[in-house]
């Protein structure tokens, strides 16, 4: 029994070690044939130097405006703009940002966008460019590349992106966590385009700069073991709420749950506060610090 419970873990563990690759691994890759690298600087950026054969997009593309909110765009709007990229349905994906806190963020969107849409081989690039040109200085690039159109056919997968009614209907069902910084979650300033203050009530706070190293490389998996599943108490088998300002910054703290932990269930609520907190029928708390603070300390970036 023991040894079939094990075997049953080694297809869980190999790809959840895909989540984020190394440099090296990457190199080892950086012939194939059926491999795309997606950067998701601005291209200013992207036209001074990037990994060689990397083609760029535009995170913001993805999405559509929508009143104070933006959310991802329909299926076939994104199957358009990922063949673009020379993307095919066997393609294996290495999406990677530069020395910008915000495209660690921009690399897990454009990830959830691939994977909401039926992509299966994902990666993010541990470190992006910086760990890159630290370790291969001499493997960079200015080409810009135009790649030929790829065949990615989007099998979109509903269960993912949730709207504003789900979670007023599950707020008192399903555990929900927070992604900004813990001063928005308390009420203690406002968050960029959002008019009131708080957090949707029973969800966690859980900034998602806490799981990254002050090189921006993702900490250890049994780090966030530990703030998943004890201080959270999140069980990755069933269903949990994820939001932040926008989208951006949920979207790691998803692809963490979803690719690294194994949480087939993690819901994204992409609109998040830009929607629920300019709304003025919607629940926002505000009156927890303390409680938390005993409990879990300050939110802190590891060293």
């Amino acid at each position: 029994m023991k040894i079939l419970f094990l075997l049953l873990l080694v297809p869980l563990s190999l790809f959840a070690s895909k989540a984020f690759i190394s440099p090296a691994e990457l190199k080892s890759k950086l012939n194939n044939k059926n491999i795309v690298l997606i950067d998701v600087t601005d291209e200013a950026t992207y036209n001074k130097g990037h990994i060689p054969n990397a083609v760029r997009v535009n995170a913001s593309g993805l999405r559509e405006d929508i009143k104070t909110y933006k959310v991802l765009k329909s299926p076939s709007e994104i199957q358009k703009i990922v063949r673009s990229l020379g993307v095919n349905n066997d393609s294996e994906i290495i999406i990677y940002g530069h020395d910008k806190i915000k495209e660690i963020i921009k690399s897990s969107y454009v990830a959830l966008a691939l994977i909401a849409n039926g992509a299966k081989n994902i990666s993010i690039l541990n470190g992006g460019y910086a760990e890159w040109t630290f370790e291969y200085s001499d493997l960079t690039s200015t080409e810009n590349v135009k790649p030929k159109e790829g065949n990615f056919v989007s099998n979109f997968n509903p269960d993912i992106l949730v709207d504003l009614n789900y979670v007023k209907n599950n707020m008192n069902k399903v555990p929900m966590i927070e992604s900004r910084p813990s001063r928005y979650y308390f009420g203690d300033a406002h968050s960029k385009g959002v008019k009131r203050l708080g957090h949707i009530p029973h969800a966690m706070t859980s900034f998602w700069g806490d799981k990254f190293n002050q090189d921006k490389t993702v900490i250890a998996k049994k780090e966030l073991k530990s703030i998943y599943f004890k201080r959270h108490n999140l069980n990755p088998e069933e269903p949990v709420i994820i939001y932040c300002t926008g989208g951006l910054e949920a979207s790691m703290n998803w692809y963490i749950a979803y690719q690294v932990l194994g949480f087939k269930k993690a819901k994204l609520y992409d609109a998040s506060m830009r929607e629920w907190g300019n709304l003025e029928d919607t629940p926002l708390e505000t009156n927890c610090r303390s409680k938390h603070e005993h409990e879990h300390g300050h939110e802190h970036v590891h060293k």
